[in-house]
């Protein structure tokens, strides 16, 4: 991924059921796991809006971490944590990936920006 490029959802996963789950988000501060690039394209990390459907803050935070690491990347910090509803979404980006949220999408991001540097 190249610097202030977006990062999408593009891998479906097992399907959940979707019983007493709602639309969890985050701001997260991602960076690369030990080895991995992350798909930053150098970037020493990025902040990205993950979006899950979960039961709990807990199943939020398992989910965003799994799907986080599937992509070499590890969660420095989480912000902005609770839950949302796309009539509550900033922009655009995040409305939309409120309203992809499905069992076969269970985790939807977009990224807020990367950076070069170490920021921690």
């Amino acid at each position: 991924m190249k610097r202030g490029e977006a990062i999408a959802s593009v891998r479906p996963v097992p399907p959940v059921s979707l019983a007493h789950r709602e639309a969890w988000g985050a701001e997260l501060h991602v960076r690369p796991l030990p080895g991995k690039t992350g798909g930053l394209d150098g970037a020493a990390g990025a902040y990205a809006w993950v979006f899950a459907l979960a039961s709990s803050e807990a199943e939020y935070r398992e989910r965003a971490s799994a799907e986080m690491e599937s992509l070499g990347l590890f969660i420095a910090e989480f912000e902005q944590l609770g839950r949302y509803h796309p009539d509550d979404a900033g922009n655009d980006e995040t409305r939309a990936c409120l309203e992809r949220l499905s069992e076969e999408w269970p985790v939807q991001y977009h990224s807020s920006h990367s950076y070069p540097e170490d920021e921690s």
